[in-house]
């Protein structure tokens, strides 16, 4: 198991992250999402060995990381910055990890660039951006590591390639019980892809749950709301993000299902039916429910009576 416990790091006397708390464990997908800034690249690299934290511990089966070759042998890292020895070619770069990795297989780094239809003997210097994340996936997933870090990995990858590239991951994943910790901006692929999920904001975590949780905790209705149900004070506490058009509006609530059903039959909202949400919709919501209350859901109003949005 991976453990971040009480994580905090900064540079020039300013803290980029502080107070995280993780966990991934083997055969495990877990996903990091949040805006530019929030501190992901910075939670990841110190989730890698790279960084040094101010406070807190790194541990991969309870050994840290940092400064601990016999750790980071099992560890493998794709960074978004794709940097390569652009002189080599794509088959060339195999056997340069192979001189590093006691592990590297061969047979599967021919096997993934075939799959990924790199040319082996293509220059790196003259590979895309897409082709580039490719092959740092390839070189990473031929480690044959037990845990997986990686920073926005479809970075240039078209559809077809995230589609194989999501494929890849899940049967490796499964195959080899790798433990994975990736941030990304596609919620549409973290949703498809992973177990759990960490939304981050300001280098604080403001949510932490499985994805089939994140799912539960947030429903989508459209319903009509009567103007007396915004009246009572139980509306600000209940409905989120409504919009509206004509009789009809789109709402949002938190909780337990329930729960919030019934507050909105006390309220006497109407003809009201359960809508399909998306994963990409539930970190909108709670990343807003966290800048204007730090969390508190009862501190959310709605924004223009029944027109907010």
């Amino acid at each position: 198991m991976l453990e971040i416990k009480n994580l905090h790091k900064g540079y020039n006397n300013r803290s980029v992250i502080h107070g995280i708390d993780l966990c991934v464990h083997r055969g495990e997908i877990h996903g990091l999402i949040g805006s530019n800034g929030a501190g992901k690249t910075t939670l990841l690299k110190c989730a890698a060995g790279i960084y040094k934290p101010a406070q807190g511990t790194v541990q991969y089966d309870e050994k840290s990381i940092y400064d601990n070759p016999e750790v980071k042998a099992n560890v493998a890292y794709v960074s978004e910055q794709l940097d390569f020895i652009n002189i080599y070619s794509v088959a060339g770069m195999a056997i340069y990890y192979q001189n590093f990795y006691d592990t590297f297989s061969g047979e599967k780094f021919d096997d993934l660039v075939k799959r990924f239809a790199l040319n082996p003997k293509k220059n790196i210097g003259t590979l895309s951006k897409g082709q580039r994340s490719k092959l740092s996936f390839i070189l990473a997933i031929a480690q044959q590591p037990k845990y997986l870090i990686m920073d926005e990995p479809e970075s240039g990858m078209d559809a077809e390639s995230k589609a194989m590239f999501r494929d890849i991951l899940i049967e490796e994943v499964e195959k080899e019980q790798i433990g994975v910790l990736f941030s990304g901006h596609d919620l549409a692929d973290v949703e498809r892809m992973c177990d759990s999920v960490t939304m981050m904001e300001a280098g604080e975590i403001f949510a932490q749950k499985s994805v089939d949780e994140f799912m539960e905790s947030v429903q989508k209705w459209k319903g009509i709301l009567p103007q007396e149900a915004a009246d009572d004070k139980r509306f600000a506490m209940t409905i989120h993000a409504a919009s509206r058009i004509g009789d009809l509006s789109e709402f949002y609530t938190v909780g337990e299902r329930e729960e919030s059903e019934r507050i909105l039959h006390k309220l006497g909202i109407g003809e009201y039916s359960g809508q399909q949400i998306t994963l990409e919709e539930i970190y909108m919501l709670l990343k807003k429910i966290h800048m204007q209350g730090r969390g508190r859901v009862s501190d959310v109003q709605t924004e223009g009576g029944l027109q907010n949005g």
